[in-house]
């Protein structure tokens, strides 16, 4: 595909449990046009509230859909990237749908759609302006999991699973996880069980870490543990992949970004008796990423340029003119 067909205005869509973020895209990937609503569940819901958004941001930055070089969504639960289909979005109210065809038919555009997550990944990837370097991103909320660019390249994995690090046991003794496995990094990590381990102690995720520094015993013992887990997340990434950097983001670092600190200090104190994790200088690899820049919406939009511009891990044997094949 040439330049010019590469460089229009792109549009994303971040669909989200409780909020829906649009962002129109100018061809140097600066924002022109930024709106939010409150989600609605159910698929009604869900394809409304993104049309709305959809049709608000071309109002607002005088954009003509045909003038667009992409359109992307990102979503929670199980995608196909490549038939916009999306499976078991449980918070959403959705168990199968048909969002890609269905944002298409009312748009009159290709609509790419992609798990949110690894639309993040671009966004951050964006956003630390390292669009073609090895890094991973790790979404810390109600549950855990990651993505990885290599080389700017998604890694996908089959089913397009790679990433899902919040299932991996690492802890026997931290009970049963959602998945039925015991111990997983989402047990010890994942906001939905931070939430109600401190709420039998009587605290709050926004004051965890000041009572940690004022010594409470509760607060102590949780915060190693969150901090713990972020650690071997990050470890896990980077032995993994190799990334450079990992980008931390998600509504528990966001709420409590102290914890950060946490799992840096654990890091190294790990390196302190390994010569070979010391090399690698995981604490200096992390970046706290902000929580008031629109890097899911941002990530979306590229996921719909990257489907147009021929991006190997985001094109698919299906497109017209597609290079035929995905990267794993």
């Amino acid at each position: 595909m040439t330049a010019p067909q590469c460089s229009g205005p792109s549009l994303g869509i971040d669909i989200g449990g409780t909020k829906t973020q649009a962002v129109l895209l100018d061809a140097s990937s600066r924002v022109i046009a930024n709106r939010v609503r409150r989600t609605d569940r159910g698929p009604d819901g869900v394809v409304g509230g993104a049309l709305a958004l959809a049709r608000e941001c071309l109002q607002l930055g005088r954009t003509q859909v045909t003038e667009l070089m992409g359109v992307g969504v990102g979503i929670p639960g199980q995608v196909d990237h490549c038939s916009g289909v999306v499976l078991h979005a449980v918070n959403l109210g959705i168990e199968r749908l048909e969002l890609g065809a269905l944002l298409s038919a009312e748009l009159g555009v290709a609509v790419r759609v992609d798990n949110d997550v690894k639309a993040t990944a671009l966004g951050a990837a964006d956003y630390l302006r390292t669009p073609t370097a090895d890094l991973s991103y790790i979404n810390l909320g109600t549950g855990i999991a990651s993505a990885t660019l290599v080389g700017g390249r998604l890694v996908r994995g089959e089913g397009n699973l790679a990433g899902e690090i919040g299932h991996l046991p690492v802890d026997p003794s931290a009970g049963r996880c959602v998945c039925g496995q015991i111990g997983c990094l989402e047990v010890l990590a994942g906001g939905r069980r931070i939430a109600e381990r401190l709420a039998a102690a009587g605290l709050t995720l926004p004051g965890l870490v000041e009572a940690t520094h004022a010594g409470d015993q509760a607060a102590i013992d949780e915060s190693l543990r969150i901090g713990g887990a972020i650690a071997t997340a990050v470890q896990l990434v980077v032995l993994a992949h190799g990334s450079a950097r990992v980008a931390l983001g998600g509504g528990v670092v966001r709420t409590a970004p102290g914890l950060v600190d946490l799992a840096r200090r654990q890091l190294t104190e790990r390196a302190a008796g390994s010569d070979f994790l010391a090399s690698l200088d995981l604490p200096a690899r992390i970046t706290l990423l902000p929580g008031n820049h629109p890097l899911a919406a941002i990530g979306a939009a590229l996921v719909g340029r990257g489907a147009q511009c021929h991006d190997p891990s985001i094109v698919c044997a299906s497109d017209p003119a597609a290079l035929g094949r995905s990267d794993r």
